[in-house]
Parts: C-alpha cells; structure tokens; sequence
C-alpha cells in the first residue's frame, strides 16, 4: 500500500519553537528535519515533508495576506500531497 503524503506548513507559534540552551529564549526549530527531532512521527504511516514561512508570525500579527499565503503553499502543492498540517499560533486559531 501506497504511503500517504502530508505536508506540514509553519507558519509561527510556540508549536515550532524550542529552547536555546545559551540564552534561555525560545527560538524556532528547522522543520526540516522534523522526522528526527519527533521520532514518533515514524509510527504514522505516511511521509511527511515540512516547509516554514520564510519569517514566523507571532499570531496576534496574523491577518488575511498570511491566510491569502498559507492557502498558495496549499495551492501549489495540492497535486503532490494527500493532506496538509497548517500549524500557527494560538492567538488566531478561529481565524485560520
């Protein structure tokens, strides 16, 4: 059986943030490699690849031109995959 294809798209929040060991301070991790860092992601059946906004958005920021961005990562890519993650912040979640 064929394995299902997910993309990840970050776009801010704590979700994708983790903690500097010099500073303290949190800072965004590389999703690119997210099969690494969450290793139990290998449990699910599926192929998973990751892309993140070029600058995260702190969510109380967000407004319609990142919602007119995330829809084109969907657009452009919806050919190549089964299902699509949006992960953000919390502060606009019933907007998105």
């Amino acid at each position: 059986m064929k394995k299902s294809k997910v993309l990840i798209i970050y776009t801010g929040g704590t979700i994708g943030m983790v903690q500097d060991v010099d500073s303290g301070s949190l800072k965004p991790f590389s999703f690119s490699s997210i099969a690494k860092q969450i290793p139990e992601l290998k449990k699910f059946n599926c192929s998973i690849k990751a892309v993140s906004f070029k600058e995260p958005i702190d969510s109380s920021n967000m407004n319609p031109s990142h919602w007119v961005e995330m829809a084109s990562v969907i657009e452009k890519n919806y050919a190549k995959y089964d299902g699509f993650v949006i992960l953000h912040g919390s502060d606009t979640m019933a907007y998105s």
